[in-house]
């Protein structure tokens, strides 16, 4: 593979290696520190001086990140949705939006000219894949919000996870945990890790609602100026 090849590879999908990377970093470092002390997080340290061994870390990360992600989509999010901490995208609320309707107002002009056809034909998502294709601005913003949502998601599992082996060890088994001289009380540790997972749990959502609705808006202004810019002409 050429040089150039390369780097453009790792551009298109950076935001999918560091989406994934980070929340396991995050899981892989906690448990340490947790588990083993943070000594032993620069014996790994020094171990990453070997291109081979940082490779297989880094392919780790990535792999555990995406099961973080898929934990949070298996398991966490239907138990927050459930308690109503985080919402079920509304799509037929998003629907009303008045960049959606426009949207399929121009769309259905360009083709048929039915606008009933093009609602019944074509779903949300299908549309939303139209719009990130005529825009380029619209899926580089689409694309850059729902990186945010997933990498909040992903370290809010992380956070989640961290929480739970720790209140298990705390509970069941001490000995599994590193010994600390000193150490903030545990409830109080517990209260805020649950509290920040929380927090990022809340920005996924609104992140991932942005992700589903910009590109309509964007589509639009640039279909609008297109079609003005050539009646003109």
């Amino acid at each position: 593979m050429k040089v150039d090849d390369a780097i453009e590879t790792i551009a298109r999908y950076f935001n999918d290696l560091i989406g994934s990377i980070v929340p396991g970093l995050i899981l892989a470092v906690g448990l340490t520190i947790m588990h083993f002390g943070p000594q032993r997080i620069g014996d790994v340290s020094k171990s990453l001086e070997s291109a081979a061994v940082a490779i297989v870390i880094l392919g780790l990360m990535f792999a555990s990140g995406h099961a973080l992600i898929g934990i949070f989509e298996v398991l966490i999010q239907p138990g927050l949705r459930l308690s109503r901490i985080v919402k079920r995208f509304d799509e037929a609320s998003a629907k009303q939006r008045q960049s959606y309707v426009l949207f399929v107002e121009i769309l259905s002009k360009l083709q048929s000219g039915n606008e009933t056809e093009t609602r019944g034909v074509w779903s949300y998502n299908d549309l939303r894949s139209v719009a990130l294709s005529i825009s380029v601005e619209g899926a580089s913003l689409g694309r850059r919000f729902m990186f945010i949502s997933m990498l909040c998601n992903g370290v809010g599992a992380a956070l989640l996870l961290m929480a739970a082996d720790f209140i298990f060890c705390m509970i069941f088994d001490q000995k599994l945990l590193y010994s600390y001289v000193e150490a903030p009380n545990w409830i109080a540790q517990s209260i805020l890790i649950f509290f920040v997972a929380i927090v990022l749990f809340k920005r996924g959502e609104i992140f991932y609602e942005r992700a589903m609705a910009t590109p309509f808006s964007i589509a639009v202004a640039e279909l609008k100026f297109k079609r003005e810019r050539n009646v003109s002409e």
